[in-house]
C-alpha cells in the first residue's frame, strides 16, 4: 500500500535520523582522577527548585597548599601542620576560639569539598561521560536510603574553557515503608519521619565544576597574614614565616 507521510512527521523523522547519525562522540571520565589533577574546584548547592545557590571554592597550589572560600569566609592550608582562618563577622571571633575548635573548622572546610564530590561520584560509580562537542550528557541515577531510594538526573558537560561540570538534580524520593504497627521497635512512624527529614528536597541540586587550568605556583612567601588566625596559635606575619614556624617543606 502506498501512502504519504504527513509533512511534519517526515520532517521529524529526518531530524531524528540526522541527530542519530551525527551524535557527538563521548568519553568516560573518572571523577577522582579529574579532581586529583584540578587547579580549582567549584561546588554549588541549592536546597530546592528556585532556591538561591551557595558557592564553595577550593584552589590548589604547587607544594600542596589549598585556599578554600565560601561567602566572605576563607581557610588557607599551607601544609598538614599549618592552617589559617579568615572568618569576618564570626561570633565568637576565630581568635577567641580554642585551638581544637579552630582545627575543627579547618578540617570541616577541607572535607566540605571532598564530601560533595564523593556524593556525586557515588551516584555514578565514580565515572561520567562527556561529549566531545560540549553538549550535555544526561543519565538517571539512584541512591538508597533507609526506606527506599532517591532518584536523580545527572548532567555532565565539558565546558568551552575545558572545565568539567557535573550536576546531580534530585527528581524523586521513593518511600517503600509500610505503616508501623503497635509494638514495632524498628521502622516506627517517628523513625520514618526522622529519616525523611534527613533527605534533600525534590528539586535540590549539587553541581561540581572541576578546572585544570590555569596552573598555580606556590603562594607568594610575602603574602601577608594580617587578619588571619592560626589553628596552632602562632602569629606569623607572612606565608613564608608561617611555613618556617610550622615546618612546612
Amino acid at each position: 500500500m502506498n501512502y504519504i507521510l504527513p509533512r511534519a512527521t517526515l520532517l521529524a523523522s529526518i531530524i531524528a535520523a540526522s541527530c542519530t547519525a551525527h551524535a557527538a562522540p563521548v568519553r568516560t571520565v573518572v571523577l577522582d582522577k579529574a579532581a586529583d589533577q584540578a587547579t580549582s574546584i567549584e561546588i554549588r548547592h541549592a536546597k530546592g527548585a528556585g532556591a538561591a545557590s551557595d558557592l564553595f571554592t577550593t584552589h590548589y597550589y604547587t607544594g600542596g597548599a589549598m585556599l578554600m572560600a565560601w561567602g566572605n569566609q576563607s581557610v588557607l592550608l599551607l601544609c598538614k601542620k599549618s592552617a589559617y582562618l579568615k572568618l569576618p563577622g564570626m561570633k565568637p571571633a576565630a581568635s577567641e576560639l580554642p585551638l581544637e575548635k579552630r582545627q575543627m573548622i579547618g578540617y570541616e572546610a577541607m572535607m566540605a569539598g571532598y564530601g560533595s564530590l564523593a556524593s556525586i561520584s557515588g551516584l555514578v560509580d565514580g565515572k561520567i561521560e562527556v561529549a566531545d562537542d560540549g553538549s550535555e550528557v544526561r543519565r538517571q541515577a539512584e541512591r538508597s536510603w533507609a526506606y527506599g531510594v532517591e532518584r536523580y538526573d545527572v548532567i555532565s558537560q565539558r565546558m568551552p574553557n575545558g572545565a568539567l561540570r557535573v550536576r546531580a538534580l534530585k527528581t524523586a524520593t521513593v518511600n517503600n515503608a509500610k505503616p508501623s504497627k503497635p509494638g514495632d521497635t524498628f521502622s516506627t512512624e517517628d523513625d520514618q519521619a526522622a529519616r525523611l527529614r534527613e533527605l534533600g528536597a525534590v528539586g535540590s541540586w549539587t553541581e561540581v565544576t572541576i578546572h585544570d587550568t590555569p596552573r598555580r605556583g606556590e603562594i607568594n612567601a610575602a603574602f601577608p597574614l594580617k587578619d588571619w588566625v592560626s589553628v596552632t596559635g602562632d602569629h606569623a606575619a607572612t606565608v613564608g614565616e608561617a611555613r618556617r614556624i610550622n615546618g612546612c617543606e
